[in-house]
């Protein structure tokens, strides 16, 4: 006896004829997640070890800890998620990039300055206000990330080399044939 086999929509093809497992978009995001690992990881150390282990303030282990994460975040962004290529332009890309991410840094500084003192007027312990102010940097980057991926998005991809999807090659390929 036959099995009913139901088939999935085709997959969009890649650069290459074949076609895609994983649809462009997919995959991007795929990579802009793991990116944001790596400098997650980065930031996170940062700020911990300049304010549970230095013991500075918030604000500095804030700044340190988002410059920590943004630097490879960008290189990875532009690079490994978007593809792009060659020498940034500061007005159409670093600009618009850091005013991402220093909306990030005002959020973050602000939620652990404010959990910190809501935690030590309550009167909770060093652990307590140490892992409080920790979830709160970490849960802002968690809120932004989403924000942040389509405005990269939008960003990224209008640039030369940027990454394209898959009905944006296949559009500008019929324009490239009609003469």
């Amino acid at each position: 006896m036959a099995r009913n086999r139901t088939s999935a929509p085709p997959a969009a093809a890649g650069r290459d004829g074949r076609r895609a497992l994983v649809p462009a978009h997919a995959a991007r995001l795929l990579r802009y997640v793991g990116g944001s690992g790596v400098a997650t990881l980065c930031s996170a150390a940062a700020f911990a070890l300049l304010y549970g282990v230095l013991g500075t303030s918030t604000t500095t282990a804030t700044l340190l800890g988002w410059f920590a994460g943004a630097v490879p975040n960008y290189v990875l962004n532009r690079s490994w998620v978007w593809r792009v290529q060659g020498r940034p332009s500061l007005r159409r890309e670093v600009g618009p990039y850091v005013a991402v991410v220093l909306l990030t840094l005002a959020l973050a500084a602000g939620a652990t300055r404010l959990t910190e003192v809501g935690l030590e007027r309550a009167g909770a312990t060093d652990a307590v206000v140490f892992t409080g102010v920790n979830i709160a940097f970490l849960g802002v980057y968690a809120v932004m990330a989403l924000f942040r991926y389509a405005v990269l998005h939008q960003l990224f991809r209008r640039l030369p080399g940027g990454a394209r999807t898959a009905s944006t090659e296949l559009a500008d390929r019929s324009h490239e044939e009609t003469p």
